[in-house]
């Protein structure tokens, strides 16, 4: 019986430490995950010449931005572009970027919540 309850309580301690590597790990991810995202928060752009460029080192990883405005793009962002059916003369289908919602679709960063609201036949000049 002795060894029963031996057997059990190793086996309570070692759940015990299993769960506190567990949860540390996540704390670990998350706080990272936090940090990556504060990274792109702050990050506004860059120029698209030099990063597209020809003189970029290629060790560095290059930033998420818009080649059209420069303007740094998230995880969640996409650009807007079209692929031609067609084969270019190097044997690839080109494609044509367009940009980014900001260039491409006009909109800005902060939402303007502020509408007048009243009559529109006030607004139309008849």
């Amino acid at each position: 019986m002795l060894s029963f309850f031996s057997i059990l309580f190793t086996l309570i301690v070692v759940g015990i430490v299993l769960m506190f590597f567990y949860s540390s790990e996540d704390k670990r991810l998350d706080q990272e995950k936090s940090e990556r995202e504060k990274r792109e928060d702050d990050f506004k752009g860059a120029d698209p010449r030099k990063v597209y460029g020809k003189n970029w080192d290629k060790n560095l990883q290059r930033p998420r931005i818009c080649p059209v405005c420069g303007t740094g793009l998230k995880k969640t962002e996409f650009l807007y572009a079209y692929m031609e059916d067609s084969f270019g003369p190097n044997g690839r289908k080109p494609v044509h970027i367009y940009g980014c919602k900001f260039c491409y679709l006009g909109q800005v960063t902060t939402d303007i919540t502020s509408k007048e609201e009243g009559n529109i036949s006030e607004t139309l000049d008849l």
